[in-house]
């Protein structure tokens, strides 16, 4: 007899953003009882929400929130069936909008693609997870094309100056990403929109500048930045 807890998050969410907590996968062995209870804390400061209804049905347990403060959070699930309440936990890291040091925003998306909002997963309401992403791709391009602090390790997020330039490839790449991920056929319309955005932010890589801390010193000192014309850009 055995209850399995299942807790489905992102690992990362911005203060105020929403996200799902999703344990639809949870279940239990052939030999245990009924579920009769679901409930989810979403932290250690708030109380246990009942997410099952009637019928009990897996798809409804899931809990949307938005955390108030940065840290880290523990997510507590219980499960009832005949007996006491099994819990299991995970963890999750809630960051400040500074802290996220995004460099572009859904407000820059909607200046170019008007509908974009409306393919926000549901669970969301905002494509910040997306941007996240996009900067991550953003410091592992700049790794592998070689352009390093000065003491040879990775730049990071909180290194570069958000120019017209690194805002202009992060809002390229997010719209492709997003676009990638609406694509389900490789003719689709998706997919073109994704192959143009990619193609938008590999030109804006060739020949634009990029600004950062490079001795990692904090401040932005003078002639830390390097022109990108004097690089071999490589398509994906």
């Amino acid at each position: 007899m055995a209850i399995f807890g299942n807790i489905e998050i992102e690992s990362v969410v911005q203060v105020g953003d929403r996200t799902r907590i999703n344990c639809a996968k949870s279940f239990i062995s052939k030999d245990e009882e009924l579920i009769t209870l679901v409930r989810i804390k979403p932290e250690a400061t708030e109380s246990f929400i009942q997410v099952s209804g009637s019928p009990l049905l897996n798809r409804d347990f899931y809990l949307d929130w938005e955390y108030a403060t940065s840290g880290t959070k523990t997510i507590t699930l219980e499960i009832t069936t005949d007996g006491a309440p099994q819990e299991f936990t995970k963890t999750m890291t809630v960051i400040s909008v500074a802290d996220d040091c995004l460099y572009s925003n859904d407000s820059d998306l909607t200046a170019i693609e008007p509908d974009i909002l409306k393919w926000i997963p549901t669970g969301r309401n905002s494509f910040l997870n997306v941007h996240r992403a996009a900067q991550k791709l953003i410091l592992d391009w700049l790794d592998s094309i070689r352009i390093w602090r000065k003491d040879g390790s990775k730049l990071q997020k909180q290194d570069l100056k958000l120019t017209d330039d690194l805002k202009q490839v992060s809002i390229y790449t997010t719209l492709e990403l997003i676009f990638m991920g609406i694509s389900n056929k490789t003719d689709d319309v998706f997919l073109a929109k994704a192959r143009e955005y990619r193609s938008k932010a590999v030109d804006v890589k060739s020949r634009g500048r990029i600004q950062a801390d490079f001795n990692a010193n904090g401040t932005l000192d003078q002639r830390e930045d390097v022109d990108m014309k004097s690089f071999v850009m490589v398509r994906r």
